[in-house]
């Protein structure tokens, strides 16, 4: 029976599971600037019910703290409508905010478990590349929802700045209109 050229000889690994050199390299990749990029969002990602319950808990989350688009009970996050919907909210509510920092919670917890099934469970390489395509989309989700809280919060900011100064400049302009009447 002819050996497998790409297989070291001393591992002992069947030729349908992921080597450790192979499992080693998508982690590295998994952790690679920018590995998102290109990679776009499911339009739906299942979440492990017991993961989601568990953060829940952990996290004292409500089902009512996370955004409609997640389903706790079917472990469902309707995705892009949720991405598409925040990106063309004007503002978000105080809740929505609060709804998707507790989902950032969620997917990071889903990033950590996917990434550690990747490291020591016995994978076949389709396994392992369906996991690592999976771990990398929320990642993607993760940047996608961070980005949206921050422009989301940089907006809220710069819109406190532009009140501020114009509070200020009507202090100053009320000053200067006292000094005006006062030399009359």
């Amino acid at each position: 029976m002819p050996q497998n050229p790409t297989k070291p000889e001393h591992e002992d690994v069947p030729a349908d599971l992921l080597t450790e050199q192979e499992r080693n390299q998508l982690l590295a990749n998994l952790h690679r600037t920018l590995i998102w990029v290109g990679v776009q969002d499911p339009y739906k990602l299942n979440i492990d019910a017991d993961l989601l319950r568990e953060e829940m808990e952990k996290d004292l989350i409500k089902p009512s703290d996370l955004p409609p688009e997640v389903h706790p009970v079917k472990g469902v996050l309707d995705l892009r409508h949720l991405i598409w919907r925040l990106i063309h909210e004007k503002d978000l509510t105080e809740k929505e905010e609060t709804e998707v920092k507790e989902l950032i919670k969620v997917l990071k917890a889903k990033e950590i478990r996917e990434e550690e099934r990747l490291k020591e469970e016995k994978l076949t390489h389709e396994e392992a590349h369906l996991l690592f395509e999976e771990t990398a989309a929320v990642i993607r989700t993760l940047m996608d929802l961070k980005e949206i809280l921050e422009k989301k919060e940089h907006k809220t900011d710069v819109g406190r700045e532009i009140v501020k100064k114009k509070v200020n400049d009507v202090k100053r302009w009320n000053v200067f209109v006292g000094e005006m009447k006062g030399k009359k």
